[in-house]
């Protein structure tokens, strides 16, 4: 009994030892895997850049890097780049040009007193400063209604005058493609606006403040005057061609009425804007009476040329 109960007591004492060298093995292993997990380790950088190449476009782009580090000293890189870019274009600038056969062609219209301007002989004195056209219509609101003066000094048939100014608004290469409306002539007392032809001196007190110096024609609130200087010798650039020259008078201070401001040449050779001041310099362009760039910007809905500091005397 003796030897079977050494023996039993040898066998516990041995399994005890086991169990304990079992249980501190285990607890080490563990702690040494749970410390390898926590070696892994993650992190991320990211950067963004920013740059401009030229004035018309814009490019920005942006890096992403990701970096990731573990125990077995590997590292692994990835890098996503995504490029966004922004162009602005230049703002669309309309250049339109036109043969000589064209150019030609422009200065005919359908009431034939353009090269002549309307011109006649005075009959002795007239007793009034002003004359008045007879030939007029009724006013009608679906309409644009203008009136017409002349000074009585001067020598030009105001009947003519009226027609002329009628055909020229009328035509289908005028205003009327922008406004959508018929020019008439009416009686004064119901005009929007007034055509007066004047001498060069009454035309700088008509346009005070404006400063016309003689020389240039204006529109003054709603109110156009025609300087008689202008209308019987054109300018520069025009040389003799003065039916081009009256077409340009007329239609630029209409323009004015209309709301348009000045605006410079588009390009050399190319045909003048009728809202340039034609009178002081063409500036490379052709000179060109027929507001045909308005006329694309109202058909199309583009910006046809750069606008210059507005001026209104000139023409």
């Amino acid at each position: 009994m003796n030897s079977n109960l050494r023996l039993g007591l040898l066998l516990t004492i041995l399994i005890s030892i086991s169990a304990f060298s079992y249980f501190i093995f285990f607890r080490d292993t563990v702690s040494e895997q749970v410390g390898i997990e926590n070696e892994i380790q993650t992190s991320t950088t990211i950067s963004s850049t920013s740059t401009t190449l030229k004035p018309e476009n814009t490019t920005s782009t942006t890096s992403t890097t990701t970096t990731t580090s573990t125990s077995t000293s590997t590292t692994t890189t990835t890098t996503t780049t995504t490029t966004t870019t922004t162009t602005t274009v230049p703002r669309n600038q309309t250049v339109i040009y036109a043969t000589a056969l064209e150019i030609n062609n422009s200065k005919k219209i359908s009431y034939d007193y353009l090269k002549g301007g309307c011109k006649e002989d005075l009959i002795g004195d007239n007793q009034e400063e002003w004359v008045l056209p007879y030939e007029l219509f009724i006013f009608n609101e679906e309409k644009i209604n203008f009136s017409l003066k002349l000074d009585s000094s001067l020598g030009l048939n105001v009947e003519c005058l009226g027609k002329l100014i009628t055909s020229i608004l009328n035509d289908s290469r005028g205003w009327i493609k922008v406004t959508d409306k018929e020019f008439q002539l009416v009686d004064n007392s119901e005009s929007e606006f007034e055509f007066i032809f004047a001498s060069p001196e009454k035309t700088d007190e008509l346009c005070f403040p404006l400063e016309t110096n003689g020389i240039y024609s204006c529109r003054n609130e709603e109110q156009i005057v025609i300087n008689y200087f202008r209308w019987i010798n054109g300018a520069i650039d025009f040389g003799s061609d003065m039916e081009t020259y009256r077409l340009y008078l007329i239609n630029h201070e209409v323009g004015h009425i209309l709301g348009w401001g000045h605006v410079g040449c588009p390009k050399e050779d190319a045909l003048a804007p009728v809202m340039m001041q034609q009178s002081k310099s063409t500036m490379g362009c052709v000179p060109y009476g027929w507001p045909i760039y308005e006329i694309i910007e109202k058909e199309f809905g583009i910006d046809t040329y750069s606008l210059l500091p507005e001026s209104e005397e000139d023409s």
